[in-house]
């Protein structure tokens, strides 16, 4: 299944373009290692890693590209797992650590396994997501090791848009390990030795969050309060002899009162106001840690299946029935 920014190699032995729109990379003699196979290379014994230069960063915004997009295919588990067997090992872990009312004194730390992670996401769309996008603002990149490169970036924003006019930031230090793997052969060019980049490891810690509503959310009829400033100056009339007056006093000199019905602290300049009689707005979608309730229930099952795997796999080889798998669940408890 095609994804939104896949890298494509074009015939120009310089350059190679990806498929984000007005954006294309030329190849210096600097980082001769970009090199796809299917390019010349000068050193023809040394296998190119394609990292090291802000590639593994580009990769990592193509997947933010995928998240981000709006479609109903998102609510089928097949097309999650498509995209994650594109952007991950199959032995990569997400690491997802989230604190509750944006404090520091409970924390939520999973580890989402690959298996786990596309029910992870299907969960969180069907539970009113529209798209997700991570925003990666001063982003590093640097090479950990040969083909493997790491991205960090401590001021990360992982944003979910929810249907009713929600949208929850998650903002924390992200982390994601790097690494070039060998793509599939097609039947229609078998054997061209194509390299993928995929995640080996992707940690973020959501320190806290933010909640945020549109405007058009907010049901309820409105009207629009002008600001309650001073009273006009009085009018000032001449009389016969030139002498300047007023109509309500004999002196020139009486200040302007302030309108006996403005409130304190509010002035000529107040801005006007927009009055919502009894307005309301849709329910919270996510509970205190920043996430919908029903996907902290589905990580909270896959921690729980992932702590009793070894009894599982126990319980298969040894051909227990189900009171005896129950018997050694209260044995290891």
């Amino acid at each position: 299944m095609p994804r939104h920014g896949a890298v494509y190699v074009v015939p120009h032995p310089n350059t190679v373009y990806f498929s984000a729109p007005f954006f294309c990379l030329t190849i210096s003699s600097e980082f001769p290692n970009f090199l796809p196979p299917s390019f010349p290379n000068h050193h023809p014994h040394r296998t190119p890693t394609a990292l090291g230069h802000g590639q593994g960063l580009i990769r990592l915004l193509q997947f933010s590209g995928n998240l981000a997009s709006e479609s109903k295919q998102k609510h089928q588990l097949s097309w999650w797992n498509e995209l994650i067997k594109e952007y991950f090992t199959p032995k990569a872990i997400m690491r997802f650590t989230l604190w509750r009312d944006n404090q520091r004194n409970e924390a939520k730390p999973f580890e989402i396994g690959v298996p786990i992670l596309p029910r992870f996401l299907l969960v969180t769309t069907q539970s009113g997501v529209k798209s997700m996008t991570l925003t990666l603002d001063g982003a590093r990149e640097r090479l950990y090791a040969y083909g493997h490169a790491i991205v960090e970036c401590v001021a990360a924003v992982w944003t979910y848009k929810y249907n009713n006019g929600y949208t929850v930031a998650l903002r924390g230090p992200l982390t994601v390990h790097v690494v070039v793997t060998a793509a599939p052969s097609t039947t229609t060019s078998p054997g061209a030795g194509n390299i993928l980049l995929k995640f080996e490891d992707f940690q973020f810690d959501a320190s806290y969050h933010d909640k945020y509503i549109a405007l058009e959310s907010i049901m309820g009829p409105r009207s629009i309060e002008s600001p309650k400033g001073y009273l006009p100056p009085p009018s000032v009339t001449t009389v016969g002899t030139g002498t300047p007056t007023t109509a309500n006093t004999s002196t020139s000199t009486t200040p302007r009162l302030p309108h006996p019905s403005a409130s304190s602290g509010q002035s000529q300049w107040d801005e006007p106001r927009v009055l919502i009689s009894q307005g309301f707005i849709p329910g919270e979608p996510v509970n205190a840690f920043g996430i919908p309730q029903a996907t902290m229930r589905c990580l909270e099952l896959a921690e729980s299946v992932a702590q009793m795997s070894d009894l599982i796999v126990f319980s298969k080889e040894e051909g227990l029935g189900p009171l005896g798998k129950y018997l050694c669940f209260l044995l290891v408890c």
